[in-house]
């Protein structure tokens, strides 16, 4: 069960700031929401696609489309939300690049992904030109973000939802606990965090 749809919220001390701390402070109040057993389900649908645009940027940014694509681990429902953040904003030139470096790195199994980032060879002639192909789209990515500036259009997104929540620093945390205690079935979730947390740290 979810509770209402949340609006983006953003901090007093951000949302006259750069881009980036716009930016910024979203994605710091999404894994705030998330520590407090909250859901993607339960937060904003615009805050939690602008974070994982911002997350996507970062990766690519430190290590190509193939960290992306490692770190982000489940892109089943990961890519399609990205998609979608670039599309609200209005990054078209990086929703279509984005799109065609989905398609190279298709070809490659999840054996050549660490191959890849250590800047191995792959074994077969399709594999190796799909990985010359996401190297190429890479550096397209590079030169893309001097003519598309992705933050400022998540920062501008962020800015300019009409439901708007702005919060003073201190008044986050609260809110937050506010919205954790609508949450129907919050036992449950902390129970399963808490098991989860036992197992992982099981020996």
């Amino acid at each position: 069960m979810t509770i209402t749809p949340q609006p983006v919220v953003l901090t007093s001390s951000s949302i006259g700031g750069r881009d980036e701390e716009v930016v910024e402070a979203n994605a710091a109040i999404i894994d705030a929401m998330r520590k407090a057993t909250l859901r993607l389900e339960d937060m904003s649908p615009v805050a939690v696609r602008s974070c994982l645009v911002d997350f996507y940027l970062s990766q690519a940014l430190e290590g190509g489309f193939a960290q992306y694509a490692v770190m982000a681990g489940g892109r089943i429902s990961t890519d399609p939300l990205v998609r979608e953040g670039m599309a609200g904003m209005g990054a078209t030139a990086h929703l279509d690049l984005f799109n065609r470096a989905a398609e190279a790195y298709r070809v490659l199994t999840a054996g050549t992904e660490a191959s890849y980032l250590a800047g191995g060879a792959g074994d077969s002639g399709a594999v190796a030109g799909a990985l010359l192909r996401v190297g190429e789209l890479d550096g397209e990515f590079e030169e893309l973000l001097e003519r598309e500036n992705i933050t400022a259009l998540n920062a501008r997104w962020l800015r300019g939802q009409p439901d708007l929540l702005v919060l003073d620093d201190e008044e986050v945390g609260p809110y937050i606990q506010r919205l954790a205690a609508m949450v129907p079935d919050l036992a449950e979730r902390k129970a399963a965090g808490a098991s989860a947390l036992r197992i992982a740290g099981a020996p």
